[in-house]
């Protein structure tokens, strides 16, 4: 007679048991469809480099980059961001449907460049699987800068996008950071030269040292590509911070 009552407690649980499992399988099945479904966008570009060739100095070359959304939901492009002030990139629209597409604008200004030349453009958006994607310019400056005049030495201190890059990252410091705010662009982290020469030198030598103050306070003359950083040629540095790169480049070895 005492069994009957576990025989029953026995088929209650495994009723229970059954209902459960069925009710786990129904909800994962659900949460795998929910996941298929969702509507995400993608964004593919035509192409991800673009080489302009030969070009001049002192010149905007332009190219359109084409972007589109080959996802299921809106494709929100959020902003665009580049590697130099020179560079600015520019786009017809933000939101794309699944399916559109639109143009995506760089012009590049080649002022006081020579040799090879690359830039980048980051593209912001709500892609999930690249939120940023990179871009990229590059062109061989055939002029460089042979005849260039005072005026356009200059303009890499006048012009708002050569003094991104040239001036406002410099604006009151000294020495070591001034350095490489201003100057290491050009010729490299610890002065060991890049697309300008190598700093490095014999500054005990006075007259090496008077030498290469001259230079980067009043430019080159037979350099094109470098003019006076010093107020009154033109530059945007006082005699003070001039001795202070000056200073930093005699502690290099």
């Amino acid at each position: 007679m005492k069994k009957a009552p576990i025989c029953l407690l026995a088929i209650l649980f495994a009723i229970v048991f059954c209902l459960v499992g069925r009710w786990f399988t129904a909800s994962d099945s659900q949460s795998i469809k929910l996941a298929e479904n969702v509507a995400e966008p993608k964004i593919v570009f035509d192409q991800e480099a673009f080489d302009f060739g030969k070009v001049l100095e002192d010149v905007e070359i332009k190219h359109v980059f084409k972007i589109s959304n080959a996802g299921k939901g809106i494709l929100d492009v959020t902003g665009t961001y580049t590697s130099c002030g020179c560079t600015v990139a520019n786009l017809s629209k933000r939101y794309l449907k699944p399916g559109e597409s639109m143009d995506l604008l760089v012009t590049v200004d080649t002022a006081m460049k020579q040799g090879r030349v690359s830039k980048e453009i980051f593209v912001n958006s709500n892609d999930p699987h690249r939120a940023v994607a990179a871009l990229k310019v590059s062109m061989d400056v055939a002029d460089a800068h042979l005849g260039m005049t005072d005026a356009k030495m200059a303009k890499i201190f006048t012009n708002e996008k050569c003094a991104s890059c040239h001036v406002m990252p410099g604006v009151g410091l000294m020495g070591r950071d001034l350095f490489e705010a201003d100057c290491a662009m050009c010729h490299g982290k610890g002065a060991k030269g890049a697309v300008g020469p190598a700093l490095v030198g014999p500054y005990k030598n006075p007259n090496y040292a008077t030498h290469m103050r001259q230079i980067i306070a009043h430019g080159s003359k037979t350099r094109r590509t470098m003019p006076g950083f010093l107020s009154t040629a033109g530059g945007p540095l006082n005699d003070t911070q001039i001795d202070s790169i000056v200073g930093y480049l005699k502690t290099l070895k």
